[in-house]
């Protein structure tokens, strides 16, 4: 049951008419509830709707897999209880919708699909009519797979739906009488919340905060919450519902760190190095203030791969990396450009400190020695200098100065660091 001592029926229609999610019941394959939001969405009736069997609702692309999941959900497998599929309406349009979908056994062992779909044509809906009856909405709350809440005025928690269990792995018993904000993972998520209920006069969509797991890990969730009002139009609390994005912000996070760092050597890539370093090179200019840059190649580094294989290539890459962070500062800007190539753009920096630099991370190379499959490598690095000229405004034309340092120190002998003039 919800953890609540016997809300009001017209205060859980309070919570439905703010929500935008549409939603429905299944039992024996029929449609028995279906929202107002879900019957729009269809465009059928309520009368035309129940008791139809769901397939008919469902776009002929995304039937099987739909039914497939419904069938293995009641036979008590474990299918994904959120993911996305065509809609049917009754004009014939398909509709791309999201939906999030559980189990409810009644006291006689019935097993009825109850859930939530969302218009992913509209990415600000929300739930907003669950349910007509007080059975009904207390059976939602207790079967969603997504969280409801509610807190007072004081932000005490005065309601919380099983469902947090699986999402924070606390029973609605342990967070109940107990303020939100302890459970927020920094203070500024709270604050980002309460930030969207101000800008928003009482209303934040699709707000995203960090909450603290049961065992200490962080949660992502995704929270529509509006603020209570009571007969005299005075505000009483916080209600609302959210859902688990923790995969979701997961992915995100490794999607945004593949698309900046080098996957190797975890430096910057090319791309993200070249645009650091041309933000780097305008400060400077704009202060009048020295800067320069080394580009550094491997010598000889293909005889590494042709003799030792790629594997072993690999770990020298990662090798020298870790001796260029170590010799930089914390303001240098250090990236991978090429197989073999690294660049280093160095902020607050003249001619000297940056043939030091250089001359530095020479040694460590040329002392370094990398352990792979019983084999003892050692390698050098030819290094190119240049320092930042007044009438140098392109970073490509700056770091093609170094460049052509690079290629002297090679035609040198490699092994050594030489000046662009």
């Amino acid at each position: 049951m919800v953890v609540e001592a016997r809300v009001s029926l017209e205060k859980l229609f309070n919570l439905i008419d703010h929500l935008d999610d549409g939603v429905f019941v299944i039992e024996n394959g029929c449609v028995v509830y279906g929202s107002e939001v879900l019957l729009d969405l269809l465009g059928y009736s309520e009368e035309e709707a129940l008791g139809q069997p769901f397939e008919r609702f469902i776009a002929e692309r995304s039937r099987p897999m739909v039914v497939e999941n419904y069938r293995a959900r009641l036979a008590g497998e474990n299918p994904p209880k959120e993911y996305e599929f065509y809609l049917l309406t009754k004009d014939n349009q398909n509709i791309i919708v999201r939906i999030n979908v559980g189990v409810y056994k009644d006291e006689q062992g019935n097993l009825s699909s109850i859930g939530s779909v969302k218009d992913l044509r509209a990415s600000k809906k929300t739930m907003k009519d669950l349910a007509r009856s007080k059975n009904d909405i207390e059976s939602i709350l207790n079967n969603m797979p997504d969280v409801f809440y509610r807190t007072d005025i004081q932000g005490i928690v005065t309601l919380m739906s099983p469902s947090v269990k699986d999402v924070l792995d606390f029973t609605p018993e342990e967070m109940i009488g107990k303020p939100l904000s302890d459970f927020y993972c920094t203070p500024s998520d709270r604050e980002r919340i309460l930030k969207a209920l101000e800008d928003g006069q009482g209303k934040a969509a699709q707000v995203e905060a960090c909450l603290k797991n049961k065992d200490g890990t962080g949660r992502w969730i995704l929270t529509n919450a509006y603020m209570r009002m009571n007969e005299t139009g005075e505000p009483v609390g916080v209600e609302g519902i959210a859902r688990d994005i923790t995969e979701r912000k997961d992915m995100e996070d490794k999607l945004l760190r593949y698309a900046r760092y080098d996957d190797l050597t975890q430096i910057y890539n090319r791309r993200i190095f070249y645009n650091e370093a041309e933000k780097q090179m305008d400060i400077a200019h704009r202060y009048h203030r020295p800067a320069a840059v080394l580009m550094m190649d491997l010598d000889h580094f293909k005889n590494v791969n042709d003799h030792y294989g790629h594997h072993t290539g690999d770990e020298v890459l990662k090798n020298f990396s870790s001796i260029c962070q170590q010799a930089k500062r914390h303001t240098d800007v250090i990236g991978r450009t090429g197989g073999e190539e690294f660049a280093i753009f160095m902020p607050e920096t003249d001619l000297d400190d940056a043939v030091r630099l250089a001359e530095r991370i020479g040694e460590h190379t040329r002392k370094a020695m990398v352990h792979v499959d019983g084999n003892d490598i050692h390698y050098t690095v030819s290094i190119g200098v240049a320092v930042l000229k007044p009438g140098v405004t392109k970073i490509d034309d700056f770091l093609s100065s170094a460049d052509k340092a690079l290629y002297q120190a090679k035609e040198a002998g490699r092994d050594c660091v030489k000046v662009f003039e």
